[in-house]
């Protein structure tokens, strides 16, 4: 029987539990004294613990998203108790609004005189529990609508916001999906899988969209949420852990060569850096169907692509 601890199999030997001196946010290596951070679902949890790291990597500035103005300025607290010189900014907005979340990256845009370096991507939810044949379809859709079309609106906004104001240097989108994404099934847990499921494959499509940025899915470990303890789940993993390993992604020069990738928090960034080239080569990491396209590069699967709707178009015209 597999480890309660660690349930699932792993990318690399070392599998975390707990932040470690490689994602360590105190480290003159992650310094983020030049970054503006925008998280959302700042209010609690994963969100508070993650802006909580970037005031510990002594970012400029941080934005806290989310639908709950007291929660948010716990948070601010706490932010301020580590890192008093960051500027913090509290915005509340429901990610499912386009008019709400726009209003909210407008008056971030205006506080801070520029546009967020980094996105968390963190809110989320669990709604519609169940087997299908019985699932309520409302609260099913319910999952879709926050998970898929929360953090796609907000995104949407980010990106507009750069293309405005023109970054300077290279942006870095972290999605908080789930390992749910790629499980091949969890009892009663359809519409929680599916909707993380179009989030990650969202998210890398932002990827080869903008592939001067660096934009990665993070899986953020098995952590004591309200999620989880709603879902009745052990939780061996510290908060502290995915909060590390978002400000590595933000911050580490070699990050960048696991752009576009799906990573997990608990694996070991000194590993994965090691594996570099087979990731790269293989195409590995990413949300593809297993024994197809076996060694051939997203690249030329890419280039596939463009040569069929180039030649599509060419019949219409």
């Amino acid at each position: 029987m597999a480890d309660w601890r660690q349930p699932y199999p792993s990318f690399t030997k070392t599998y975390h539990h707990d932040q470690y001196p490689a994602i360590d946010p105190k480290q003159a290596a992650l310094n983020c004294s030049k970054k503006i951070v925008l998280i959302t679902g700042a209010g609690r949890g994963i969100g508070q613990a993650i802006a909580i790291a970037f005031a510990q990597a002594s970012a400029k500035g941080i934005a806290l998203l989310g639908r709950t103005k007291s929660t948010l300025e716990e948070t601010a607290a706490k932010v301020k108790e580590v890192n008093s010189t960051t500027d913090v900014f509290i915005t509340t907005a429901d990610i499912t609004s386009q008019p709400s979340v726009q209003a909210s990256m407008d008056s971030v845009v205006s506080h801070f005189s520029a546009v967020p370096d980094v996105l968390v991507n963190n809110a989320g939810g669990a709604m519609g529990r169940g087997v299908l044949i019985d699932v309520d379809l409302s609260e099913f859709w319910k999952c879709q609508h926050l998970n898929i079309l929360g953090p796609l609106t907000v995104s949407q906004a980010f990106l507009r916001a750069n293309r405005t104001h023109t970054p300077d240097t290279p942006r870095t989108i972290i999605n908080l999906p789930s390992g749910a994404a790629h499980l091949p099934y969890s009892p009663g847990g359809a519409a929680y899988m599916t909707s993380k499921l179009a989030s990650t494959k969202i998210t890398e499509i932002l990827h080869y969209e903008h592939p001067e940025w660096n934009i990665f899915n993070m899986q953020p470990g098995v952590v004591a949420t309200d999620l989880a303890r709603e879902a009745g789940r052990k939780a061996p993993d510290d908060p502290r852990l995915p909060a590390g390993m978002a400000v590595w992604l933000s911050a580490h020069p070699e990050a960048r060569e696991l752009n576009g990738r799906f990573v997990w928090a608990n694996w070991d960034v000194n590993e994965l850096l090691g594996r570099k080239e087979e990731i790269q080569k293989g195409s590995l990491l990413n949300m593809w169907l297993r024994g197809w396209a076996e060694g051939v590069s997203a690249e030329e699967l890419m280039g596939t692509a463009k040569s069929l709707i180039g030649n599509a178009q060419q019949k219409k015209e």
